[in-house]
């Protein structure tokens, strides 16, 4: 076939995608990559000649790749050129069009953030190594991924296969190969809706200025700038909105568009400048809010002071008001000094930390994305928002965006993206036979052989549809890892033939001595975290030679959680572990209360806490194991007694912030004895603590005995009868040392806490 009949097709894609308001893709496949980016520099003033013609062609050509075709790329296009490292940077920008270097592969996360940049009649120009090599294509990526003892022979690309097979029968898209003159496959595309609802005005004055209306580029937009006119007509003491959308509907645009109305509204009651504080996992995540935000108050006359940071803008001051960027960690102390809370990509943040972010707060508003990248966890509407709900004194709103920004709805390449990047992977529907089967505990799991899983679609769906749903921290790279990487393996519990619990696995260890030297001396291992942690920490120089299993990820069908299926599931993966004489199963999470009493239930032991909160979660993550044969359950043992040593010392500095019922359960982990003394104290410190248990004295002055002797206790396995709010308080102001007022600040916290310490001292010197 020529490249006359090649742009035939091209015309016929140009025509249909302009007509829909739509993109389209070409893939040149070649082994010569100079051959590819000459007959792309052609097509492509080909396509651009057609579309000038036809509409306003503004904006720079995006073209985006390795070091290595960016060079020779500049010497064909004109343009912003873009290496795979920096398109972070890219989120939230549009482009006309791209030049697209898949010559080497590339990595899923990077795929799906370039490709949302295009607007509608884009042309996306991929130049793409042959069809065939796409089955045994292994990219730099995967080399930085492999864990030791593996090496890059040991990968099996099932991703890439797996992509090239959906992307030869998508719609949208044209494939062509360079080499032997090949259409291989045709432009194909069948509308099934309308492309673009017709944006109409509110026509009567309204509270919100029509320059903020006019910035609008859906009628989705307005109607969520409707809503806000009734923002602070509130029944309730606090009030909430929630807009959720797939990814590029504009939800993070339109709450820039509405916030100079909020500050208006707020600075005449106020009298002073309005504090809202924007917080997201990432400052990448709230860029286009903030482009949003600044042409918002250019259109309303505000005028502002940008502060940015690495490129990001990250704070806006006026005389009317201060918008300020803060990471999740240091939100949830400084949120008492918001006037306005906004969360953006809300399902991105662990649900106990976006609690606490949002605890008290009056005006909240949220947004989240229900597919996408950022993070599509059921946990925020399951978790978070029912118990929002709950709230008697919170008023909600919510409203959902459907329409794209950048291109009309029905897009073939959007749908191509979430295809193969398997963004809008559902888990399988439950119905009342499942639910029996499940009250029945009628359970079987199956480890699933992965290049069987790449065949089965419906099984890959249901599998990764179940992390996409029920996790907050999703990528595209999940997938890939647990599908490519030799020591990742895949198993699945299934009710009826359904998957009702996804199991992503590791397995680390058997590391030789020469890894292991490197290691003590600073080498980081790739994908071993238990072993490099167990060293690192410990200096345990054996622990790495022993193998275990990982759990990655474990998460349970989001109609059917806390029916018992993921601790059936634990108990089933140490079975195959001990099957396969393996030493141990351990797993690391972001530590909330109910994560912890879940490994806990299942006899898994913590051995570590990171003592810094991750700047984008705001979570601890705590390391735990489960051994599986004697020598290594002394040895765990004895880490969990130093772990638990060093937690007492920690909670009074580093982890005071650690939410108290997770120091609790930590602290009762403890499997044998501390090699501590029990304070011994004179005549003098006895008569002080019986005035203090007489009500004559208060405790700030017997704190000095107190602490000491509540780290004894710690120290040792044997407890006393003390309740659930008698330890609270113990451990929070005693190990933890919050102030009275966090602690509650009555006379009944006083009362508690001189219960419980009467309760350890008559335990250790009796009723003196």
């Amino acid at each position: 076939m020529t490249l006359k009949k090649l742009g035939s097709e091209i015309e016929k894609a140009i025509d249909t995608a302009l007509e829909n308001r739509h993109r389209f893709m070409l893939i040149l496949c070649s082994k010569d990559l100079d051959r590819s980016l000459k007959t792309a520099k052609k097509l492509y003033k080909k396509y651009e000649k057609i579309v000038r013609k036809r509409r306003d062609f503004e904006g720079d050509l995006l073209i985006v790749g390795r070091s290595e075709f960016i060079e020779k790329a500049r010497e064909h296009f004109e343009g912003k050129f873009v290496h795979y490292k920096d398109v972070q940077n890219l989120l939230g920008e549009t482009y006309p069009s791209l030049i697209l270097d898949l010559t080497q592969g590339f990595h899923p996360n990077d795929l799906g953030i370039v490709v949302e940049t295009i607007s509608e009649g884009g042309m996306i120009l991929a130049l793409s190594p042959p069809i065939q090599e796409w089955q045994n294509l292994k990219s730099k990526w995967h080399e930085e991924l492999v864990s030791e003892p593996y090496t890059i022979d040991d990968v099996v690309p099932r991703f890439y296969r797996r992509f090239i097979k959906r992307t030869l029968v998508s719609q949208g898209i044209i494939i062509y190969d360079l080499d032997r003159r090949k259409l291989v496959k045709p432009y194909e595309f069948e509308k099934v809706e309308e492309s673009r609802e017709e944006i109409v005005l509110p026509e009567e004055e309204r509270e919100i200025s029509k320059k903020l209306y006019k910035l609008c580029a859906t009628q989705d937009q307005v109607r969520v700038l409707e809503l806000f006119e009734h923002y602070f007509d509130r029944e309730k003491e606090r009030k909430a909105v929630v807009i959720t959308a797939d990814r590029g509907r504009g939800k993070s645009a339109v709450l820039g568009i509405v916030t100079p109305y909020l500050i208006w509204r707020m600075f005449k009651v106020l009298k002073r400048p309005v504090r809202i504080m924007v917080v997201a996992p990432t400052p990448y995540a709230v860029q286009t809010y903030f482009k949003f935000l600044l042409k918002a108050m250019t259109r309303m006359g505000m005028k502002f002071r940008v502060k940015e940071s690495g490129k990001l803008i990250t704070v806006v001051n006026s005389k009317y008001a201060r918008v300020e960027y803060v990471v999740p960690r240091r939100a949830m102390v400084e949120k008492d000094y918001a006037d306005i809370l906004i969360v953006d990509e809300a399902a991105g943040i662990d649900v106990p930390v976006l609690w606490k972010i949002t605890e008290g707060v009056r005006w909240m508003i949220f947004s989240t994305t229900i597919h996408g990248y950022e993070g599509a966890g059921r946990g925020f509407s399951i978790r978070f928002l029912k118990r929002l709900e709950s709230c008697e004194d919170v008023e909600i709103e919510k409203v959902h965006m459907n329409e794209p920004i950048r291109y009309g709805k029905g897009d073939p390449i959007e749908k191509w993206l979430y295809d193969v990047l398997l963004l809008d992977a559902q888990p399988a529907e439950i119905d009342e036979n499942d639910l029996k089967a499940i009250e029945e505990g009628m359970f079987e799991i199956e480890e699933l052989d992965k290049d069987k899983l790449i065949e089965d679609e419906k099984l890959l769906r249901e599998f990764f549809g179940i992390y996409v749903l029920a996790h907050y921290r999703n990528r595209p790279s999940d997938l890939v890892i647990l599908l490519d990487m030799p020591n990742h393996r895949a198993f699945a519990v299934k009710v009826n033939g359904k998957v009702v619990c996804s199991l992503h696995i590791a397995v680390e260890g058997r590391m030789d001595d020469e890894t292991i030297k490197k290691i003590s001396k600073g080498y980081k291992p790739k994908g071993q975290i238990i072993p490099d942690l167990m060293l690192k920490h410990y200096w345990d120089y054996d622990f790495p030679k022993c193998v275990g299993m990982r759990i990655v990820r474990i998460a349970t069908h989001p109609s059917v959680m806390r029916k018992g299926i993921g601790s059936w599931a634990l108990n089933r993966i140490v079975e195959v572990a001990k099957e396969e004489d393996m030493d141990w199963v351990g797993s690391g999470f972001g530590v909330s209360p109910e994560l912890l009493r879940f490994w806990l239930r299942n006899d898994f032991i913590p051995v570590h806490i990171t003592p810094q909160r991750n700047e984008i979660s705001g979570e601890h993550t705590v390391i735990v194991l489960k051994p599986l044969k004697m020598h290594v359950e002394e040895r765990v043992d004895l880490i969990n007694a130093d772990f638990t040593r060093r937690l007492i010392e920690y909670l009074a500095d580093e982890l005071r912030d650690l939410e108290t019922e997770t120091a609790m359960g930590l602290l009762k982990s403890l499997r044998r004895d501390l090699e501590t003394d029990l304070p011994n104290f004179g005549r003098v410190e006895r008569r002080r603590m019986k005035k203090y248990f007489q009500g004559q004295s208060l405790y700030e002055y017997v704190s000095d005995l107190i602490r000491p002797l509540v780290r004894y206790y710690y120290s040792k396995r044997e407890k006393v009868d003390l309740d659930e709010k008698e330890e609270l308080i113990l451990v929070g102001k005693c190990l933890q040392l919050k102030s009275w007022r966090e602690l509650g600040g009555n006379f009944k916290v006083y009362k508690t806490l001189l219960k419980a310490v009467q309760k350890i001292w008559k335990r250790f010197y009796g009723d003196e």
